[in-house]
């Protein structure tokens, strides 16, 4: 798979993570400082994991100058943990 089919993908999957997180935390009527609490994370990552850099199309540039479009798994499991939910849900892009 070429370098930008990769790309691609991963951005749909994390768009699909962000989908899913933003959906539990509504769901539960939480706001993102409440997640962000309840998870042990700073509201800056629930807030750049739903909406910033996730949803933004990158240009084409060199990969060390993207800014950082993971999460750790640490942060996923602390999520799932404080949405209750297993960490597969979040990750489900169906």
């Amino acid at each position: 798979m070429a370098e930008q089919e990769l790309d691609e993908a991963l951005d749909a999957r994390l768009r699909a993570l962000a989908t899913q997180v933003r959906r539990a935390r509504r769901e539960r009527d939480l706001s993102q400082e409440e997640l962000a609490d309840r998870a042990g994370v700073s509201r800056s990552v629930v807030a750049e994991l739903e909406r910033s850099r996730l949803d933004q199309p990158r240009r084409r540039q060199d990969p060390r100058k993207r800014p950082p479009r993971n999460i750790t798994l640490d942060t996923l499991f602390r999520m799932a943990e404080a949405l209750e939910v297993h960490p597969a849900e979040l990750l489900d892009d169906r």
